[in-house]
């Protein structure tokens, strides 16, 4: 089914996209169309340490594109407040920096976050880049990838198919729900009524730009295997009930520790937690590359936080993150379009309202299964990921490190006492 489309008026641009719609255009769900536009791109810094040239590192990742199309598109606008991805052949960025005189192991990460290139997304712009720079005991990949393009677990699927096929092995095909069918176009073909300045575009992703420069401070939390075995065992002697995850009791911990720092202005938080509807939606493929995830949020009071135990939040977490997760839930509030698109519908949102508010939201993302090349089964000899970094200017993020701990990140607007 065709959807209605407004902009632009030109009768021949939009015969353009009636004849592209669903092939090399796709539309941006609801949900994206409300957050992503502008905002900030998701980027992880990767060490490859084996003697691999750049040149064939480059044409392993246009391999990997050509089965992961979506990350070779641009942004483009088909009405006043409605974005679409558009197929292009060059819509990803590749930047090769001149070598650095240092090793892995003693390079500084900001410094290389300085030189890397950082997508935008706003209409034209490529949203996916990737810069190499050789040091003298392997290469640095750093990648910028718009979330237009998809989550966090898309852009690790990609990850482990590059990797996969620099090593010459077989690679995972990525689900075909979300894909483009046509065949890409060069950006200068596209319209510029497709792609406007951002002084065209919305106050609100004028805003959304504006806070991507928004300087944040970051620290780290150590959380053994050990300690957080003990907390599970006092929890479930304290009540049966509290049978609670290592991602519950480590969310806790930080909400007491930390509430007032990062959130100083607001009585109330919500703690957001992204579902992966992956694991739960019959209808949504493992290997489906877009935002399949919808966010659980968890509210409280400062006062509750401060006077109920780490394990009460704990399990107040774990309740409404089952919730969540139920799949008579997801199957009510989420659906495949007929472009491949997963829409949450509409009224939800008076419910569950996307995270926004800077002053009184904390995004908390558990990516411990996706951040070491072990755990992604290309084995620890290739290299490493150096940082994955968080596009909250709030939140909490969850690594697995080897030494059998999880390492915390935590992102805050206010520098830490």
């Amino acid at each position: 089914m065709m959807m209605e489309i407004h902009k632009p008026d030109n009768k021949i641009n939009i015969q353009y996209l009636e004849d592209h719609y669903g092939k090399s255009i796709l539309p941006l769900p609801i949900c994206d169309n409300e957050i992503r536009v502008g905002s900030k791109p998701m980027e992880d810094l990767l060490f490859y340490k084996k003697g691999t040239s750049v040149l064939k590192l480059k044409e392993s990742l246009f391999e990997t594109i050509k089965y992961y199309n979506l990350f070779s598109s641009r942004l483009i606008r088909i009405d006043n407040n409605k974005f679409a991805i558009q197929y292009c052949t060059d819509g990803v960025s590749i930047n090769v920096l001149p070598p650095l005189n240092a090793t892995f192991d003693n390079i500084n990460i900001d410094d290389i976050k300085k030189m890397m290139v950082h997508v935008k997304t706003l209409p034209g712009e490529p949203l996916f880049a990737v810069t190499g720079i050789p040091i003298k005991n392997g290469i640095l990949g750093a990648l910028s990838c718009s979330h237009a393009i998809g989550d966090g677990i898309s852009l690790m699927i990609f990850l482990f198919a590059w990797g996969r096929i620099i090593e010459g092995k077989d690679f995972p095909l990525p689900s075909p729900q979300r894909l483009y069918k046509g065949h890409p176009v060069r950006s200068d073909k596209i319209d510029k009524a497709f792609t406007p300045p951002l002084s065209e575009l919305s106050a609100e992703i004028q805003n959304r730009v504006k806070l991507v420069d928004v300087k944040t401070f970051s620290k780290k939390e150590y959380f053994s295997d050990e300690f957080l075995n003990e907390i599970k065992n006092k929890a479930k002697s304290e009540n049966a009930e509290y049978i609670i995850s290592n991602n519950q009791i480590i969310i806790s911990l930080l909400l007491k520790k930390y509430h007032n720092q990062i959130l100083p202005d607001t009585d109330t938080i919500r703690i957001f937690n992204p579902i992966n509807l992956r694991d739960i939606h019959p209808d949504i493929d493992s290997m489906y590359i877009g935002n399949a995830f919808f966010n659980s949020f968890t509210e409280f009071t400062k006062d509750e936080i401060d006077n109920m135990s780490a394990y009460q939040i704990a399990h107040r977490l774990k309740v409404s993150i089952n919730h969540a997760r139920d799949v008579n839930f997801v199957k009510k509030i989420a659906y495949l379009s007929d472009y491949g698109e997963i829409e949450i519908k509409e009224d939800m949102f008076t419910q569950y309202p996307p995270s926004g508010d800077m002053d009184k939201d904390i995004i908390s993302s558990n990516l411990t299964h996706f951040n070491d090349l072990e755990s992604l089964g290309l084995g620890s000899n290739i290299g490493a990921i150096l940082d994955i970094g968080s596009t909250a200017q709030t939140g909490f993020t969850m690594l697995k490190e080897k030494s059998g701990r999880i390492v915390a990140q935590i992102t805050s607007r206010y520098p830490f006492k």
